[in-house]
């Protein structure tokens, strides 16, 4: 397992967390991860719904597709998402 470690800035709350997620998972797996994580640290005061949740890299200016690992994604390390 390679990680990559990614900030997630979350534009409603304002917040940004900081993940150490797995190059190789498909980018659907990793936004299901970080909503997780984000619901457990929150104690789900956010509402995310992972059916229309949006991950986006700002270094590629591009939302990421969900079947693509996040290698195949264009992701590393340092690299700045949006969840939306």
């Amino acid at each position: 397992m390679a990680s990559l470690l990614v900030d997630v800035f979350m534009p409603g709350s304002g917040k940004t967390y900081e993940f150490r997620l797995d190059g190789s998972m498909l980018v659907s797996e990793a936004t299901a991860q970080i909503i997780a994580r984000i619901r457990e640290a929150e104690k789900d005061a956010f509402l995310i719904d992972l059916a229309t949740a949006i991950l986006s890299d700002i270094h590629i200016s591009a939302r990421l597709k969900p079947e693509l690992s996040l290698y195949a994604a264009g992701v590393k390390s340092g690299h700045r998402l949006i969840l939306l």
